[in-house]
């Protein structure tokens, strides 16, 4: 199955509360929708009927970004797929290392529509050598959170050894430009995100391909 995750927020075939939370993909071209409900839980819909083994390989998808999300239900509520329970505790944001040097401010106008407390970050981490955490994914949020006053959130320990490993250099290149907490992060234009933090992975990742 091909399985593409929608990134923007104007495509008509998805609630737009749905593309805020990034939940939206196409399966062989068919819209799935995962509408997060709860710190774990999410409905889903989608344009046609869908068989277990297909709603499987959708969640692992879509838990590649939201790997805290474990139950899924759909629009009546009843459950229709579980899985094993990821432990998380709270955390001070400024306490967390970013691997990430800017935010998108579309982006970020669009999390807050949903950050309200603690309980609305769960957000993935790791821990650096030094025993700090670092953020694997969630700058966005973070960020958002922080501008907004709230100053915890609630983390868990990221399952993704492999790219545990690939975020070291980003987390070297964050601190060597004087980036140690989510508040350092700078808010750029759509358009500046896409020049200044994508063009600089795209470069890196380039510059690997490069060297093998």
């Amino acid at each position: 199955m091909e399985i593409v995750r929608i990134n923007g927020y104007d495509d008509t075939r998805f609630p737009r509360e749905v593309l805020n939370q990034h939940g939206a993909f196409l399966a062989d071209g068919v819209p799935w929708a995962f509408r997060v409900v709860s710190d774990k839980g999410a409905v889903v819909t989608a344009a046609r009927p869908f068989t277990p083994g297909e709603l499987a390989e959708l969640a692992e998808e879509f838990r590649f970004y939201a790997e805290h999300i474990t139950d899924f239900y759909d629009e009546a509520g009843a459950l229709l797929l579980s899985l094993p329970p990821v432990e998380r505790w709270e955390a001070d944001i400024d306490a967390l290392q970013p691997s990430q040097f800017s935010v998108d401010e579309d982006k970020c106008a669009a999390v807050g529509t949903f950050l309200h407390t603690a309980a609305d970050l769960v957000i993935p981490v790791t821990e650096l050598a030094d025993g700090t955490l670092c953020t694997m994914d969630g700058h966005t949020r973070l960020y958002t959170a922080w501008r907004k006053g709230i100053r915890q959130a609630m983390v868990f320990r990221s399952s993704h050894t492999e790219a545990t490993q690939t975020i070291l250099p980003f987390v070297e290149e964050a601190r060597r430009r004087g980036i140690f907490h989510v508040r350092d992060m700078a808010l750029l234009s759509h358009e500046e995100q896409e020049e200044k933090w994508i063009g600089w992975c795209d470069a890196w990742f380039a510059a690997q391909g490069e060297g093998t």
